[in-house]
């Protein structure tokens, strides 16, 4: 049987309709995208606050280039203006001092003397062309510092009095070669005395009362010595030094008040050395010795030697004068000589072979004008010997004394090594301080 189109089409219809239909499950609108996190923006450094320039000149930055910044202790001190300051000042305080009626014209020409020899003087000294000073101080290590100063003038402003004292051969490190192991204070210095005298006497030709005392002073000397001062002067130096030891294996006991415990120190011995340009004072002083039976003669290393032998002999006190050609030596003992020339010689070991003065050396000039060195030793012995005096000071009252004895504990013992340079801006300082070793241990 034939169906009709349009029954066809019904029952199509029909029969997809009996099917269960496929559909898509519906899909979640997707969530909108979070917004990007944008990086906060970033706050810009406050402005570096203006460089200030001085408007009066200085020696900061002269003086700044040799200290350490950074460290416990930075100071820098000016001087230009105060010393013009001070010379104005000066210069005016005089005229109305001398219109006072307080004095009688013979006291005003006298202040009038006074001041203009004082102005001289300042003029001559070289004080005037100092223009700052400057000091540091940082810690290399734990207990180990170093320590700069400076002492500044200005290129070609060095003529006056005080830059010529030190002379110009910085020889003063070459002491270290012969000092022994148990020095406890070593100091080697340039000084010339002869530009002092020649100031002094430039100054005397315009100041009678000066002329007067300087004729004096050479005529007792003369009469007293057989010398001529002012030749003596200009044949001193310009290297001097001095040498302490101290003794540990010998004790050496100090006087003690009635009941008092006895106090030991290491035993001491001196010795000072004097640089000399002529014979004049050791022949002097070989003639004199040469009359005292007391003094016996011995030749030790090329130098000659002169000791006096004590009636009572006491454990080291052997008075000694000595000499070779260009040097005086002063001792309170015979054998510090010659162990000091032990040393150099390499018989003996030195100072220098000592590990922390090694350590204490290193970084400081090679050469100079001035060298100092300190051990904690001698700290230690001065402090035994003044507790000792303050324990038999009767009128000190006891809270005092407890005070002064803490103030001891606190303070640290160091070992310092130093050394002074003169250069073309001035002296140079540098020092380094140990407080958490001693020598030798």
């Amino acid at each position: 049987m034939k169906l009709s189109p349009m029954l066809a089409g019904f029952s199509a219809v029909l029969l997809l309709s009996s099917f269960p239909a496929c559909q898509k499950k519906p899909v979640a609108p997707a969530a909108p995208p979070a917004p990007a996190v944008q990086a906060p923006t970033p706050v810009p450094p406050p402005p570096a606050p203006p460089q200030l320039v001085s408007a009066e000149p200085n020696s900061f930055d002269a003086i700044a280039k040799h200290l350490d910044s950074g460290g416990g202790m930075y100071l820098y001190f000016s001087t230009e203006t105060l010393l013009k300051t001070l010379s104005e000042n000066g210069a005016g305080a005089v005229p109305a001092l001398l219109a006072s009626d307080k004095m009688d014209d013979a006291q005003k020409l006298k202040a009038a003397a006074v001041w203009n020899s004082l102005r001289k003087v300042a003029a001559q000294s070289g004080l005037k062309q100092i223009s700052g000073f400057g000091a540091s101080t940082i810690a290399l290590e734990p207990g180990y510092y170093q320590n700069k100063w400076m002492l500044h003038h200005y290129p070609g402003q060095s003529d006056g009095l005080i830059w010529k004292l030190s002379g110009s051969t910085p020889n003063a490190l070459d002491l270290i070669a012969y000092l022994p192991e148990k020095t406890a204070l070593a100091s080697s210095g340039n000084l010339k005395l002869e530009p002092i005298w020649n100031a002094l006497n430039q100054e005397a030709a315009n100041n009678p009362d000066l002329k007067r005392a300087l004729e004096t002073a050479v005529a007792q000397f003369q009469q007293k010595t057989g010398l001529d001062l002012p030749a003596l002067l200009a044949s001193l130096g310009p290297n001097f030094t001095l040498t302490l030891t101290l003794d540990e294996s010998h004790p050496t006991p100090l006087p003690a008040a009635n009941g008092e415990q006895p106090q030991t120190i290491p035993e001491p011995a001196l010795l000072i050395s004097i640089q000399v340009q002529d014979d004049v004072l050791i022949n002097k002083l070989d003639q004199e010795l040469s009359k005292n039976p007391m003094v016996a003669k011995s030749e030790e290393d090329g130098l000659t030697l002169r000791t006096l032998v004590l009636p009572i002999p006491l454990p080291f006190i052997r008075p000694t004068v000595a000499w070779k050609k260009g040097l005086l030596i002063l001792a309170s003992n015979d054998g510090l000589i010659r162990e000091m020339l032990a040393v150099k010689a390499g018989r003996k070991p030195g100072l220098a072979a000592n590990a922390l003065f090694k350590k204490l050396m290193t970084g400081l000039p090679e050469t100079g004008c001035n060298f100092g060195y300190i051990s904690p030793l001698l700290q230690k012995t001065v402090r035994t010997v003044q507790l000792m005096q303050l324990a038999q000071d009767k009128k000190t009252d006891p809270a005092v004394k407890k005070l002064i004895e803490s103030l001891y504990k606190i303070v640290p013992t160091k070992t310092v090594c130093g050394v002074t340079q003169e250069t073309s801006e001035g002296w140079i300082g540098i020092r380094h301080d140990d407080t958490g070793a001693a020598v030798g241990k």
